[in-house]
């Protein structure tokens, strides 16, 4: 199963091929004689949360680990004895960039040393005549360890140790003394160091959410120091180790390591929360080829995790005799594979100390994507206070519920970051967050479309981000327009304090014509000012070519022409600077033609409808804000004759397509109130 899905092409392919590479490399001996993959804390995980690094680089060759920034890790070894004595095992630090992850550690403890008697038993001469046995002495040590990893998605993580050992072995020879008067013997002990530099790789891919693989290598690079390579060496055979990792659903994991000489590993592991931190326990079971009986250890361990510091116990017990004498013809037959884990171990307590040395808030949350909603239109600035230009996929990664503060920011478009409402997240859940912009006065009067680059940001604690993700939006220039009627009010808008003073002007010079008519008063304002605004108009489109454009009253106006959307929106600003009610009619694209009319409101009853019209389908009866119905009067502002045929065609219309064809009731046909 875990070959096959590697094998699956698109995205994964260099994975894949990676994998294949790697398992050419690794897969190539299978002579590994003893427990490769001992840890000294067993099983131990934190499943709950995997800040802390719990085990080594014999288990954990692809070595990635969530540690957020610096780690500093004190372990010390104890045997377990009446008169035990605490000797520095290990001290590592680490550090996180990213999906890129380094470990440095320096092992003192990791040692181990052997001393043999050969059985030869000398009479020696000096002084005095000593009787004594030869010995053997040997030195094992693993002196510093480096880990590099990196990953690649949340499902695959590669990485590589070198590992760096010293040996030492010292013998002692005969050397006999002839002279005339005396022979005799003495010792000399030779020296022989034999140090040697290891390199092994690993990946792991984690199948489904509970489902975690890997394969590491052993040995799979060694470089001595010297050439010829003592009998004494630690046995160096090349091989490989497959993980399998399964996580059910209430925090327990059952893990397995197996060897290709059929040492494996079992383990069982649990997490819960105590006291705000977590608790975990772990017991793993041991067996390999030299060591008595089948299973023939076991490590139980716990480990207690606060922020910023965790603390870990494990044990090693083995179950056969480690006191009884063992000759040096034995041990030369055999051989030793691992350093702390042969059949000449003892049983062990470890404890170890890690502390988190973070120089940054704790990273709780990360972006998993971001959808743009929309360009940024200027005119459009208000929309932007209650519609989110976008929205982005925020992951709760911690154990805890967090509360989001969303930002965002557009160079030369927001003065500084522009923040919107907060979002609270549950543990491990995943929640749509809305990025709003405020537009600063130099995006709201663009004169050309340009590309820009908006940072989102997303911020738990402090005011350093947890996460940031760049993407490209297009910033329109302030005439452009997305083709969204209702959005035609901001044209509306916008040009109000020009449009005032031009309805006064007119209106001042005509204010005797409806003096004496209060009740049709704005039916004729209406009329004065449509005639006035249309005198020397021609209907311009758009080229065909180029983005949809709405011109402002004061361009119309100098322009001397323009389009159905540049006429309503123009004559909305109008009527809208003197109080009268305004509404955009968007007739939906028939055979890709849409058109935009207007309609304003006479403020007139529907009993009051005979004081401007006798015909019952020249109006519109609509409600107002207050639930009253009042007459309004569709317009077509691209008839640029007169108020009278403007208002016939435009009634025509409206009759045809959204009463008679029901475009209304159909949404063919849709009313925008400019206020």
């Amino acid at each position: 199963m875990f070959l096959r899905v590697f094998t699956i092409s698109g995205s994964n392919y260099r994975i894949s091929t990676f994998i294949v590479l790697f398992l050419i490399i690794t897969v190539n001996q299978f002579e590994l004689l003893a427990q490769q993959s001992y840890d000294s804390f067993g099983n131990v995980q934190n499943n709950l949360n995997s800040g802390f690094r719990l085990n080594g680089l014999e288990s954990n060759s692809a070595n990635f680990n969530l540690t957020r920034d610096w780690e500093f890790s004190l372990t010390l070894a104890n045997s377990i004895s009446s008169n035990a004595d605490g000797n520095l095992y290990s001290v590592s630090l680490s550090k996180r960039f990213d999906s890129q992850y380094f470990y440095l550690r320096y092992t003192p403890g990791y040692l181990k040393q052997f001393s043999f008697s050969s059985g030869i038993v000398l009479r020696l001469q000096n002084d005095v005549d000593v009787e004594t046995e030869l010995k053997t002495n040997l030195s094992y040590q693993e002196l510093f360890g480096f880990g590099y990893s990196h990953n690649f998605n949340d499902k695959f993580t590669a990485g590589l140790s070198l590992r760096y050992f010293t040996q030492e072995f010292k013998e002692e020879q005969p050397e006999p003394h002839f002279s005339d008067t005396l022979n005799y013997i003495t010792t000399n002990t030779e020296v022989t160091n034999n140090n040697f530099l290891r390199g092994d790789v690993g990946i792991s891919y984690q199948i489904f959410e509970q489902l975690r693989l890997g394969i590491f290598s052993q040995n799979l690079v060694t470089i001595e120091d010297q050439k010829e390579i003592s009998e004494y060496s630690v046995k160096k055979n090349k091989g490989t180790v497959f993980l399998i990792d399964y996580n059910s659903f209430n925090n327990f994991s059952f893990s397995s390591a197996i060897e290709t000489n059929s040492s494996f590993q079992l383990g069982i592991n649990t997490s819960a929360e105590l006291f705000g931190g977590i608790i975990s326990f772990g017991l793993n079971m041991l067996h390999d080829k030299y060591q008595d009986p089948f299973i023939c250890a076991l490590q139980p361990a716990v480990n207690l995790s606060f922020s910023p510091y965790s603390i870990t116990i494990g044990a090693t017990k083995y179950f056969s005799d480690r006191t009884s004498q063992q000759s040096l013809s034995k041990f030369l037959s055999e051989g030793i594979y691992n350093i702390i884990n042969n059949r000449y171990s003892i049983d062990r307590i470890y404890t170890s100390l890690n502390f988190a040395l973070s120089f940054s808030p704790e990273k709780l949350v990360k972006m998993n994507s971001v959808e743009i909603l929309n360009e940024i239109y200027p005119t459009f600035s208000e929309e932007y206070l209650t519609y989110p230009i976008a929205k982005g996929k925020v992951i709760n990664i911690s154990d805890k519920k967090v509360t989001v503060k969303p930002a965002c920011f557009v160079d030369g478009v927001t003065d500084g970051k522009v923040y919107s409402p907060a979002v609270s997240i549950a543990p491990h859940d995943t929640a749509d967050v809305p990025f709003f912009i405020v537009l600063n006065e130099k995006a709201e009067n663009l004169s050309k479309r340009e590309i820009a680059q908006i940072n989102f940001y997303v911020t738990t604690v402090n005011n350093v981000p947890d996460d940031i993700l760049q993407k490209p939006i297009l910033v329109n220039d302030v005439n452009s327009w997305d083709g969204n009627v209702s959005h035609l009010r901001y044209f509306v808008r916008r040009n109000l304090r020009f449009a005032e003073k031009y309805a006064k002007e007119i209106l001042s010079d005509n204010r005797l014509l409806f003096k004496d008519k209060p009740e049709t008063e704005i039916f004729e304002k209406a009329k004065i000012l449509f005639n006035n605004f249309v005198k020397g108009m021609s209907y311009v489109a758009d080229p065909r070519a180029s983005a949809e454009k709405v011109q402002f009253l004061s361009e119309t106006l100098q322009l001397k022409g323009g389009d159905c959307d540049d006429f309503s929106s123009a004559f909305s600003s109008i009527l809208e600077s003197v109080g009268i009610q305004t509404a955009f009619v968007d007739y939906k694209a028939v055979n890709s033609i849409s058109h935009v009319n207007l309609m304003f409101d006479t403020e007139l009853s529907p009993d009051q409808a005979q004081l401007i019209t006798n015909n019952d389908k020249k109006y519109f009866v609509r409600k107002n804000a207050d639930g009253k119905d009042e007459v309004w009067l569709p317009i077509e502002t691209t008839m640029l004759t007169n108020f009278d045929e403007a208002w016939s065609r435009g009634v025509e219309k409206f009759n045809k397509e959204a009463i008679d064809d029901l475009g209304l009731a159909k949404g063919k046909v849709e009313i925008y109130d400019v206020y």
